[in-house]
């Protein structure tokens, strides 16, 4: 695989834009708010019940905001301020988070009610990521597109997995309320740093009626795209199996506490900040289709695989890291290539569309392993989904749609 070495200055250059610093720590809250609350209310409901199926049937609801309202927050990405859009998204996730843990706090939390927390709370991250996502253009130039994505994943990464630690962290401390309150506090920040961002304007869309389902033909009857939304698909399974199942495997097979389960988060994303930062600084790769394929490939459902057959704890620590080290590989290129290929004018809509590939296959995926685990065990449905998946992705990568870009 041939690559050139990046200059310094062009990370720089990145990092020297007030924009993109007020869209990047953003990112990180919202980011913080997604994945710190899907590891929150799974804990959560983990005490509630013992019924191991109850963690699947979270993660249905969990995942119905970001199926059923991605696309839309892209739409309006395209329509209306950005800033006005990110700052009552951002208010509406701090008071529900809030009002989560003052339920909980007064003893009324019950497995439904955390399913409806769960759900309601979920609405505005998922609401938030496609606006985000398709800020990153607008506020760069083309030429280090590649750098603000890398930078990008680097800051959802490590936030989103990082939190997770913290919020394991902070629960095994202070308990569950306790973590519903450091959701609520990066809520608050995210208003803060939203409202301070210099977005510039952009030309918004005056196509309203039947915008998003335009966009999705236009997506959908287009390569690259097609195929970078098929393996975003993927990507979602992946991530749902390994959010829902995760901790199950770690608090039931490998016998550790919230601590040492949201380790295992941060294992993967110690990983991903690695070649992330790689891709910002040294490595950009002249064929990024080929290393999209390589990454994609090589490890995104052989890692459900390993991690389900693995009964030792040190041995899935150095799974997610490997892991995560082809994860940062893979989601830069892939958001890169998405948005290199999308017309300015459906830069919203895409990414709605791409949030609702990954986010929105949640309850579908969730549903899927509700089955596998009824049927058979945390870790042997981790395993079957790691099989199905890896199909699925060496079906799309090794087509020459995806090598040759």
């Amino acid at each position: 695989m041939t690559s050139t070495a990046t200059p310094n200055h062009n990370v720089g250059s990145v990092m020297a834009n007030a924009a993109f610093r007020g869209v990047l720590a953003s990112n990180i809250m919202a980011s913080i708010a997604l994945g710190t609350s899907r590891f929150v209310f799974v804990w959560l409901v983990g005490e509630l019940t013992d019924w191991n199926p109850a963690t699947a049937i979270l993660g249905i609801v969990i995942g119905l905001p970001p199926l059923l309202l991605s696309a839309w927050a892209g739409s309006l990405a395209d329509r209306m301020s950005a800033r006005t859009l990110g700052v009552v998204l951002f208010a509406t996730s701090t008071m529900l988070f809030a009002s989560s843990a003052v339920l909980l706090h007064a003893d009324l939390m019950t497995v439904p009610v955390a399913m409806v927390c769960g759900l309601i709370t979920a609405i505005a991250p998922a609401m938030l990521m496609p606006l985000l996502q398709a800020l990153v253009p607008r506020v760069v130039d083309e030429s280090v597109l590649l750098q603000a994505v890398a930078l990008q994943n680097l800051g959802m990464t490590g936030s989103s997995l990082g939190g997770i630690f913290l919020g394991g962290a902070v629960i095994q401390a202070f308990g569950l309320e306790a973590g519903l309150w450091l959701l609520t506090a990066a809520s608050l920040g995210g208003i803060i740093i939203h409202q301070r961002t210099p977005i510039p304007p952009h030309e918004a869309s005056t196509v309203r009626q039947g915008a998003i389902r335009n966009a999705t033909k236009i997506a959908f009857r287009t390569e690259p795209l097609r195929s970078l939304l098929a393996l975003t698909i993927v990507l979602g399974i992946v991530i749902t199996a390994s959010t829902l199942l995760l901790p199950e495997i770690a608090r039931d097979v490998l016998g550790t506490q919230s601590l040492a389960a949201s380790a295992l988060n941060v294992a993967m994303s110690v990983g991903m900040i690695t070649t992330s930062m790689l891709v910002a600084t040294r490595w950009q790769p002249t064929r990024r289709g080929r290393a999209l394929a390589l990454a994609t490939g090589s490890a995104m459902g052989t890692g459900l695989i390993a991690l389900g057959l693995s009964k030792n704890y040190l041995l899935t620590l150095f799974i997610c890291v490997c892991w995560g080290l082809t994860g940062g590989i893979a989601m830069t290129m892939m958001r890169t290539l998405m948005q290199t290929h999308t017309p300015p004018e459906l830069m919203g809509r895409v990414m709605g569309l791409a949030s609702t590939a990954q986010n929105g296959s949640f309850p579908l995926a969730a549903a899927v392993l509700f089955a596998l685990v009824s049927a058979t065990s945390v870790p042997t449905a981790m395993v079957i989904t790691g099989v199905l998946c890896s199909l699925a992705v060496w079906s799309i990568v090794f087509r020459r749609t995806i090598r040759d870009l």
